[in-house]
């Protein structure tokens, strides 16, 4: 089976194009796969920082294409005769965001054109956007009626795709993989040396791009009212809008020896110094889809602290792997960090996450995409 898949991929940056290098690594054995992916992602006035692309990351791998621009239309005919040369049967084509959507489209249209016989998924990572807009739902349904399958890594995009009328025979479920390409692990002293950090008793980590949804608000005001204890909050991550906002609540919460800001993005080659150095990992999402940072956050034996979304409950053993807060719940956040500070032993849960990875295997996801490629 020659099989494509049309996604970010390092060195551009986030999650979206870590997860397919993971993917493309797990799956390469199986299938002759070649990835399609994007010289840039955004008009630069639209992306949080300078660059698009992490200078840190060295890729090895041959069957890697980075042509596909979404708003260069003007290179869209030469893109799609790249990608119909190389006679894909199957095609999979990784959707978050509906800025791509007329992209993908009129990929679609001209594949079908050259091709009729190819069949066409859709990795739904967001079923529908973070930032809803009116008819998007409407929307959505008009571009999934394209594809042959769908993959899903929540029960909640299940649900989603079910809501617009899909079948649920032409939904896989499945789950974002353990991050082991992140596995140099060091001691949590010399992380904690590199990143010039005094160890508190409870030392939480918020990583990755900050938006709105990701409630870093709920956790800084629930590190307001922890000032009594030897708690820090570390935050690894460059910020999409609304910065201003979130340094002045820390300014106007007399919170700047409590909490840690590294404001800018962590490239690959740092991450296992974030992800070493603290106790537990915050995901204090106010709604999600799924979220890459959990299985990163496993692969480094981290609790996790998480709001009870679908989501995080369909993948967290509470009190064991990690402890769940209520959602937008500032008072109930606080009090899951004092039970943690009092009375968590971290052992104990490392021993629950190493048994609890093993659902994560990469077997699993090799089943998984055997299925969806049987639709």
């Amino acid at each position: 089976m020659k099989l494509g898949i049309i996604s970010p991929y390092p060195p551009l940056k986030g999650g979206i194009a870590k997860e397919t290098e993971i993917l493309y690594h797990i799956l390469k054995d199986n299938y002759d796969i070649k990835i399609f992916s994007f010289n840039k992602l955004y008009p630069g006035f639209l992306y949080p920082d300078k660059y698009q692309h992490d200078s840190s990351y060295r890729n090895k791998d041959r069957e890697i294409y980075h042509f596909l621009n979404p708003y260069n239309f003007f290179q869209w005919e030469k893109n799609i005769k790249q990608i119909i040369n190389c006679n894909c049967s199957h095609l999979i084509f990784r959707f978050w965001n509906p800025f791509f959507i007329p992209l993908y489209l009129y990929i679609i249209k001209q594949i079908i054109r050259n091709n009729n016989n190819i069949k066409l998924y859709c990795i739904c990572d967001n079923v529908l956007p973070h930032e809803r807009i009116i008819f998007d739902k409407y929307f959505m349904k008009f571009f999934y009626k394209r594809f042959n399958g769908y993959m899903v890594m929540s029960n909640n995009s299940k649900e989603l795709l079910l809501e617009m009328g899909f079948n649920e025979n032409n939904i896989i479920k499945s789950f974002l993989p353990i991050k082991k390409t992140f596995n140099n692990k060091i001691s949590q002293n010399k992380a904690l040396k590199l990143l010039n950090i005094n160890k508190p008793k409870l030392l939480l980590l918020f990583f990755g791009l900050i938006r709105d949804y990701k409630g870093l608000d709920i956790l800084i005001n629930s590190m307001d009212k922890l000032k009594d204890y030897d708690i820090k909050l570390l935050i690894a991550g460059k910020c999409y809008k609304n910065k201003n906002s979130y340094k002045a609540l820390i300014r106007n919460k007399n919170l700047s020896n409590n909490i840690i800001w590294h404001d800018r993005y962590i490239p690959d080659s740092e991450i296992h110094l974030y992800f070493s150095a603290v106790d537990a990992v915050v995901l204090s999402h106010t709604k999600i889809s799924q979220s890459g940072i959990l299985p990163l956050a496993y692969e480094y034996n981290k609790l996790i602290i998480a709001s009870d979304l679908d989501s995080f409950r369909e993948n967290i053993l509470n009190n064991k792997t990690g402890y769940l807060f209520k959602n937008n719940d500032i008072d109930s956040l606080k009090k899951i960090i004092i039970t943690i500070y009092n009375y968590h032993n971290f052992n104990s849960s490392e021993m629950h996450i190493e048994n609890f990875k093993s659902k994560y295997s990469e077997q699993s996801i090799v089943d998984d995409f055997s299925s969806l490629f049987k639709l």
